[in-house]
């Protein structure tokens, strides 16, 4: 397999949503919180490997959404870096994040 010329970043809020996420599904059940964070690494491999892969989302944004959870990473494509902005829910507030592309 090719190693990727893109470097991934992750926003300091988007580290804490990942976290609060994981912690807030292995309160009501442990194995589907592994079941996300397993899904967060995997995700994450996919997008540093192939960024363009997923559609604009919002703004110069793109969007990985999730299959099974209610959530989307949003990331921005800066020369050779991913910049994850943010574990959007789908169900929140839209574009609450924009003030992390400054």
């Amino acid at each position: 397999m090719a190693k990727s010329n893109y470097q991934i970043e992750f926003h300091p809020e988007a580290i804490r949503e990942i976290r609060e996420t994981i912690e807030w599904y292995r309160v009501r059940n442990a194995d589907v919180a592994d079941e996300f964070r397993t899904l967060v690494k995997s995700a994450e491999a996919l997008i540093e490997r192939s960024p363009e892969s997923w559609a604009t989302y919002m703004l110069e944004t793109r969007g990985f959404r999730f299959q099974k959870f209610p959530f989307v990473f949003v990331y921005i494509i800066r020369n050779e870096k991913v910049f994850v902005i943010a574990l959007a829910h789908t169900k929140r507030t839209p574009g609450y994040w924009r003030d992390r592309l400054e």
